[in-house]
C-alpha cells in the first residue's frame, strides 16, 4: 500500500465512505510567508467541501527554491491539487514539472499531470484543434526562417492577426498585428499586456523584434483576428471530460473598451450555455482526447475552454463560438458549481486507483 495511505471506511452524511488520508492543496508561496490556501478566498470553499465529504487536507506552499525538500515531504500525500503557473513569477515550468512528474511515478495523483499540460495546455493546441467544430483560422511557424518567409505571404494587405507564444499568461507574449500598411512599409504592433499602445515598426523591424521567440526553440501561434471580441468570452469549465460551469466577460485584452470587463459565473445546467455544454460532452471533448491520446483518468480535475461569441442568435454551435484558448493548469478562480464536481472527481480516481492494487 502507498507509503503514508490511510484507506479505512468512516460513516458521513449516513453513508460509508472512504478515507483516504490527506491530500494536499498547493500554492505559490515563499517560505515562511505563512500564507494557507485552506483560507485563501479562491479556495475555501473548494477545501471546505472536502472536509464536508471526509476527506483531510493542507495547505502546501511551493517555491522552486524548495522543490527537493517537498520531493520528499509530499510523497505522503495521496493525492495534490495544484494552483501553481510560475509562468506569473517569470520563471518556466521545468522545476515544477519535474516534481509532479516524480510524485506521479511514486503513486501520488496530481490534478494536472505535466503530460496533459504540455500536450493540451500550451498554444500548440490551437493548431491541432483547428479542423474540429470549433476551430479557426491557424498556422504555426516552427523557426524563424519559416516565419519570415511565410507571415505576410498569405496576408491580405488589410488582414489583421494575432501571434502568440507557444506558453504565455496574461497576454504577455501576445501581439495584434495589423498589416493594413503593409505596402507602405509600415506595421502596426500591440502587445496585449498593455493594451491599446501600438508600435508602428518597418517590416524589417518587426521580423527582428520577433526573432527572439524561437531563441529556445519554441514555436510561434498565427491566429486570426476575430472581430467578434466586442460579443465578449464564454469560458467553459470542465472537470475531467463533464462541463461544470461557466463564465462570460468582456474580453481584457486588446478589447476596444478601456474599462476592463467583470466576468460572470454560471452553473453547469445555466440555459444560455446549453448548446455548447451539449457539444463539448457528447463530441468535442472525445475529438480532444481523440488529437492529444490523453485518456480519460488524465485529463485535469480543473480545466477551461475559451471560446470568441461570433454570431449570437443561430442554432448552429460551429458558427456561434470558435476556440480562443485552453487553459490546464492552475485554473482560479472558478464557478461555485466546479466544486463538488472536483471532489467527486479526486474521490473517484483515487478509488479507482485503490481498487487496481
Amino acid at each position: 500500500m502507498h507509503k503514508g495511505r490511510v484507506s479505512n471506511f468512516i460513516q458521513h452524511d449516513g453513508r460509508a465512505m472512504m478515507n483516504y488520508g490527506p491530500i494536499a492543496l498547493m500554492i505559490f508561496g515563499e517560505p515562511g510567508s505563512g500564507k494557507n490556501a485552506l483560507m485563501e478566498e479562491k479556495y475555501k470553499n473548494l477545501a471546505a467541501h472536502f472536509k464536508e465529504k471526509g476527506f483531510a487536507i493542507d495547505s502546501v506552499l511551493y517555491n522552486d527554491s524548495i522543490a527537493g525538500k517537498l520531493a520528499t515531504e509530499l510523497k505522503r500525500y495521496r493525492a495534490i491539487l495544484v494552483w501553481v503557473n510560475p509562468v506569473e513569477q517569470g520563471n518556466d515550468r521545468k522545476i515544477l514539472d519535474a516534481l509532479l512528474g516524480n510524485l506521479s511515478a511514486h503513486g501520488c495523483f496530481v490534478s494536472a499531470h505535466p503530460d496533459t499540460i504540455l500536450r493540451m495546455g500550451t498554444k500548440e493546441i490551437l493548431y491541432e484543434v483547428r479542423k474540429t467544430e470549433f476551430g479557426g483560422d491557424i498556422k504555426l511557424y516552427h523557426s524563424f526562417d519559416e516565419f519570415k518567409k511565410e507571415f505576410f505571404a498569405s496576408k491580405e494587405l488589410t488582414g489583421i492577426r494575432i501571434l502568440k507564444p507557444y506558453r504565455g499568461n496574461g497576454g504577455n507574449g501576445v501581439f495584434k498585428i495589423d498589416a493594413s500598411n503593409y505596402i507602405h512599409n509600415r506595421i502596426g504592433v500591440t502587445h496585449a499586456k498593455n493594451g491599446d499602445e501600438e508600435r508602428v515598426l518597418t517590416i524589417d523591424n518587426f521580423f527582428t523584434e520577433f526573432e527572439s521567440s524561437f531563441a529556445k526553440n519554441d514555436v510561434l501561434i498565427d491566429q486570426r483576428w476575430n472581430q467578434n471580441i466586442i460579443n465578449g468570452m464564454v469560458r467553459c469549465y470542465l472537470t475531467g471530460a463533464r462541463v461544470t460551469g461557466f463564465g462570460y466577460q468582456e474580453v481584457n485584452a486588446l478589447y476596444p473598451k478601456k474599462s476592463p470587463g467583470q466576468r460572470y459565473y454560471f452553473s453547469e445546467d445555466c440555459g444560455l450555455f446549453r448548446d455548447l455544454k451539449e457539444i463539448m460532452e457528447t463530441n468535442w471533448v472525445f475529438s480532444l482526447q481523440q488529437i492529444t491520446g490523453i485518456k480519460s483518468e488524465m485529463l485535469p480535475v480543473i480545466w477551461d475552454a475559451d471560446f470568441f461569441i461570433n454570431k449570437v442568435n443561430t442554432e448552429k454551435t460551429s458558427e456561434k463560438y470558435s476556440l480562443c484558448e485552453i487553459n490546464t493548469s492552475s485554473v482560479s478562480p472558478f464557478p461555485p458549481s466546479s466544486i463538488p464536481y472536483i471532489v467527486e472527481e479526486v474521490r473517484n480516481r483515487l478509488e479507482a486507483d485503490t481498487a487496481a492494487e
